[in-house]
């Protein structure tokens, strides 16, 4: 009875921490449906992930800020909170569908928010280069350092630099555009021009390009995967590297299938890699073939003419990231012979399109259907297969948090086992044990315990230290708090700021105004005054130069008056025959014409001309004699 009471509080111990516990850091092994009614999960984990494609030199991946980083590793998941660093000379890549990013040497770039929606990031320090192809990811996207945010406006490439100088950031667009928001300024930088932002100052100048920048074009160019583009697309994680290593066919049973040419005859996959508990899925797998990303986190695997090939499945534009689509079985008392040993184990098989996935993690209804939508998945479904390709461990390997590598593990005397039918499961969340761990003495958590672990995220028994899963989230929950209320304080002293200087900006143009007023009201008045001077100066002048009027003036020109012609004596006796004269003709008067009238001039009149007291000319015949001529030029004598 004492046993069976301790063993009833033991259990009911667990379920408190295990309902205590977040679903994002326990992986659970109950059907969905039990997980529901339970309570346990939460929210949904993202269907988005990205990849860690390239490691050179010294690169650390972790969680928040402050917690452990591990090496990074080829084909390692990438997601929320996750803080990638490089060392002095060393390089990574990241990649996330068709969007790659790039660390240079000496650079932190943390991973704020990444999920079906939204990939924001956040560069502490160091150098990045991002290259978004996709139209729909551009109004995803946003970049913040300590002095700037950067969004994309249309697909291209940047090139950011964060206290490479102190308190700088460089913005450099090498292809597309972009805009730039800091030190109270937005503004649109176009290809070909970069900003540098510091707290106070903003200024634009011609973007450079270093051998970092080169490094990353080659790299853009050297993954072109035309043929995966057309049977997966380019919003699949990791389909860049698969024409590299294989080849692509259509089959009618699965559609699409990607063999891989790189591989030995015998090769079975989920077997050439490790098992590492990653947040917030539970147990992940991570290949180390360099293309072991993409099929081994989408799609399914079958057997062609006994050889493996990928099936990717249908065509989607974003497809559901999975961390394994593999079947679990084991557990309970299910123990296979190692060497001279029956060992509980653990064993896996890859799923082909007529298995069901179960994951051990929350996942909406969609979702699951999505991954389970097979065309040809309906016909053999309820057929009983054997699980082709099944790897067994023995089950301690799952004990700790620590990766389970596979290729080291102890394999099983037997090459067919006796596996147990039904729905494939995920493995337990590991049990973190002590060393020298004695089987009869309890190792469950009382409610003190328990109070103590949600308070501190820390409990100590039998000089064993267990980490709270909920700590790291509400670790993140405060920084996420404190950033916010960082950003949103900072966000009032530059309003405060902004308005600042536009009061002192309208009171310059105010002042401006009023005093180009005044200058243009004394420079009308100067020249109002010019003018009258020189009016009164002209007046002058020209009283000066007009002549003096006498009382009797003389005309400037005295013309002769006409004096008559002589004319011939009358006599009757020689008169010739009066003939008529021909009448002239009427000539034209010419008219002078008018000139100009000369100006005043200071001269002299001239003196007056002598007039002639007798007339130049006496006619014969008396005194009383005129002679003149009449209308029509005939002469008339008169007495």
């Amino acid at each position: 009875m004492t046993h069976r009471l301790v063993h009833t509080a033991a259990l009911l111990a667990l379920a408190a921490i295990s309902t205590c516990a977040s679903a994002q850091t326990v992986l659970q092994t109950d059907p969905p449906e039990q997980m529901h009614a339970a309570g346990v999960m939460e929210t949904e984990p993202p269907g988005r992930v990205g990849r860690v494609s390239l490691v050179q030199g010294k690169v650390e991946i972790g969680g928040a800020i402050g917690s452990e980083s591990n090496a990074a590793l080829v084909n390692w998941p990438v997601t929320t909170s996750n803080l990638v660093t490089t060392a002095p000379g060393a390089r990574a890549e990241i990649r996330i569908g068709s969007t790659s990013i790039r660390l240079d040497g000496d650079s932190s770039l943390e991973f704020t928010e990444l999920d079906d929606d939204s990939l924001r990031l956040r560069l502490h320090f160091g150098s990045a280069s991002i290259r978004v192809m996709n139209s729909e990811v551009v109004p995803e996207f946003e970049l913040r350092t300590a002095q700037a945010t950067v969004r994309l406006t249309q697909p291209g490439r940047l090139r950011v630099d964060a206290d490479r100088l102190p308190d700088t950031s460089l913005v450099s667009v090498l292809d597309g555009e972009a805009q730039v928001d800091g030190a109270g300024a937005s503004l649109t930088v176009r290809a070909g021009r970069s900003a540098e932002v510091r707290d106070d100052d903003v200024r634009t100048l011609q973007a450079q390009r270093d051998e970092f920048d080169d490094w990353s074009l080659t790299r853009d160019q050297t993954l072109v995967a035309e043929q995966s583009q057309r049977h997966i697309g380019t919003e699949m994680t990791g389909y860049e590297e698969l024409d590299r290593y294989g080849s692509w066919s259509t089959n009618s049973d699965y559609g699409s299938l990607w063999t891989p040419t790189t591989v030995a005859a015998d090769w079975t996959p989920y077997r050439d890699g490790q098992w590492s508990y990653i947040a917030p899925w539970g147990w992940t797998w991570v290949d180390n073939a360099p293309w072991g990303y993409a099929p081994f986190h989408y799609g399914r695997w079958v057997q062609v003419r006994n050889r493996w090939a990928w099936a990717p499945g249908r065509l989607e534009r974003r497809p559901v990231w999975s961390p394994a689509l593999v079947g679990w079985v084991g557990g309970g008392s299910w123990s296979v012979g190692f060497g001279a040993h029956n060992l509980h184990a653990h064993g896996w098989y890859p799923l082909s399109p007529y298995d069901r996935y179960v994951p051990g993690y929350r996942l909406s209804d969609e979702r699951l259907r999505r991954l389970n939508d097979w065309r040809h998945a309906t016909r053999r479904a309820a057929q009983q297969r054997p699980h082709h390709g099944l790897t067994v461990v023995p089950r301690e390997h799952f004990g700790g948090r620590g990766p389970v590598v596979v290729p080291r593990a102890p394999r099983p005397d037997r090459a067919s086992l006796a596996v147990p039918r039904g729905p494939g499961s995920a493995p337990p969340p590991p049990l973190v044990t002590r060393a020298g761990f004695n089987s009869d003495r309890r190792d469950v958590l009382d409610r003190r315990e328990v109070r103590q672990r949600l308070e501190t995220g820390r409990v100590t028994q039998d000089r064993f230290e267990q980490r709270d899963p909920m700590a790291g989230q509400r670790e993140s929950n405060e920084r996420l708090a404190r950033e916010r209320a960082q950003h949103q304080e900072r966000v009032a002293r530059q309003q405060d700021e902004r308005e600042r200087m536009q009061r002192d900006l309208d009171n310059r143009l105010q002042a401006d105004r009023m005093g180009f007023q005044r200058d243009r009201a004394d420079r009308e008045q100067r020249e109002q005054r010019d003018r009258m001077r020189e009016r009164a100066e002209r007046v002058q002048q020209q009283q000066l130069q007009r002549p003096i009027m006498t009382a009797n003036p003389e005309p400037a020109f005295n013309r002769p008056e006409p004096r008559p012609m002589p004319r011939p004596e009358f006599r009757p006796e020689s008169r010739p025959e009066s003939r008529p004269e021909p009448r002239p003709e009427p000539r034209p008067i010419a008219r002078p014409e008018p000139r100009p009238a000369a100006p005043p001039q200071m001269v002299a009149p001239p003196p007056p001309r002598p007039q002639p007291s007798a007339p130049a000319f006496q006619p014969r015949g008396g005194a009383d004699q005129r002679a003149h001529t009449d209308a029509r030029g005939r002469q008339i004598q008169e007495r």
